[in-house]
């Protein structure tokens, strides 16, 4: 092979670089959007005897859980920043919320099907879902379980460990409580809300270029009483 034909394939393979470049660029991702209608919630301020207002969690006693489904109010939402941004959610999960008299010995589990992420594109989801990344067919599940909470200046936080790729990490999950309402279903709930990052690479993800390295989740739930069951 002489001078002339190397630098003629290695022209080919540039332009060929360049040109799959693009097509990532500009491709349409699509961008998932939330699918839930939050319900009205109502904030209760309560004080005791001495004047100083009472954490709300240590007004909801019991265990709240919810389970996705058709007309759950409740969403598990991330955000990757990268060459293009990718926004998505985990569709199956299950939650449960235990509170006891002392609120800070809560305990939290959240459940998710790693095979429920959708990006709403589908060629994207199938690549997430394989070697580089979730790898579903060896890691089938995401956890979260906290066994304390602690109360902060604007809420919680969740103090617990995140197993994701069969790998367990502690993690810090800062969430308010919104209040409680009646649902569409005439179902009493208690509203949450929350907000967390952490480092997919921590739990075993391969580096990707053009994929950053912080996921940021966002997440919503209605939690309904397991005394309404």
């Amino acid at each position: 092979m002489n001078g002339k034909t190397i630098k003629r394939i290695l022209a080919v393979g540039i332009v060929l670089a360049i040109i799959a470049g693009a097509v990532l660029y500009f491709i349409p991702w699509g961008e998932y959007e939330s699918k839930i209608e939050k319900s009205e919630v109502v904030t209760e301020e309560v004080v005791d005897s001495t004047g100083n207002v009472v954490p709300t969690l240590s007004t909801i006693q019991g265990l709240y859980k919810i389970e996705s489904g058709e007309g759950v109010q409740a969403e598990i939402l991330f955000h990757v920043e990268g060459l293009k941004n990718t926004k998505g959610a985990f569709e199956e999960f299950s939650i449960a919320f235990e509170v006891p008299e002392d609120y800070t010995q809560s305990k939290l589990t959240v459940d998710i099907a790693a095979k429920s992420i959708n990006t709403n594109n589908s060629m994207r989801d199938e690549e997430l879902l394989g070697e580089d990344f979730f790898r579903v067919e060896e890691y089938p599940e995401i956890n979260f379980e906290a066994t304390s909470i602690s109360q902060t200046d604007t809420g919680y936080v969740a103090h617990g460990d995140l197993t994701l790729m069969g790998k367990a990490k502690p993690l810090e999950v800062p969430f308010k409580h919104l209040g409680k309402g009646v649902n569409d279903n005439d179902e009493a709930f208690e509203a949450f809300e929350g907000q967390f990052e952490f480092d997919r690479t921590a739990h075993g993800m391969e580096e990707v270029t053009s994929v950053g390295n912080i996921v940021t989740v966002n997440f919503y739930c209605e939690l309904l009483s397991s005394d309404a069951e």
